[in-house]
């Protein structure tokens, strides 16, 4: 499944909000499967060099279907993949902070993130993998009781969001953005799903 747009939105969010935790100032970059750049964000105060890095840590998680932190690895001195970073024209990174993310147990797209150390990368890269996971299972949980319905599939994010919010509130369990943004992007997913079945 093609990893939607507006998916890609929510999960530069919810790395962005990791960041914004850790006080460090982050560029976030998602790419489709093949490694084309999809969605691209420099948070006010992150380092110029962090553009070209999270652009290019995506790419590689994208094409390579690997973590950069295994590539770096794997590419050592006597590696199996020693001297990788060479192909492509450059743009393979083995720092820490690109993952590749799955829908149906395949690659969709891959998150590269920059600003931080390599652990701050990899951890604000980690939260968006783990959200698009969580967005997955409840798409799953919920897709046999959702409707196609055109309306639900272009209705804005924010809209989205906010809706899911008043009715949480209503049922008095407030919802954090982070997990409005899960059930957000479940509903998106289904609908995708939904439409793809039309």
């Amino acid at each position: 499944m093609k990893m939607p747009y507006s998916v890609a939105r929510l999960l530069a969010s919810i790395a962005e909000d990791e960041a914004n935790q850790m006080g460090v100032p982050m560029a976030i970059a998602l790419t489709d499967a093949e490694g084309g750049l999809v969605l691209f964000g420099r948070m006010d105060g992150a380092l110029p060099a962090s553009t070209e890095l999270a652009v290019s840590k995506a790419f590689t998680a994208a094409v390579l279907r690997m973590p950069t932190d295994e590539l770096g690895k794997l590419a050592q001195p006597g590696g199996v993949l020693y001297g990788i970073e060479q192909s492509h024209h450059g743009r393979i990174v083995l720092l820490g902070g690109g993952l590749p993310v799955r829908l149906g147990g395949r690659v969709a797209g891959a998150i590269g993130i920059s600003g931080g150390s390599v652990e701050q990368d990899r951890v604000a890269a980690r939260a968006a993998v783990e959200a698009l996971e969580q967005m997955e299972q409840w798409s799953n949980c919920i897709a046999a009781d959702v409707p196609w319905d055109p309306a639900a599939a272009a209705a804005p994010l924010s809209e989205l969001e906010n809706m899911l919010r008043v009715e949480f509130e209503k049922a008095g369990q407030p919802l954090s953005s982070r997990s409005a943004a899960i059930l957000a992007g479940a509903i998106v997913l289904t609908q995708a799903r939904k439409r793809r079945e039309q």
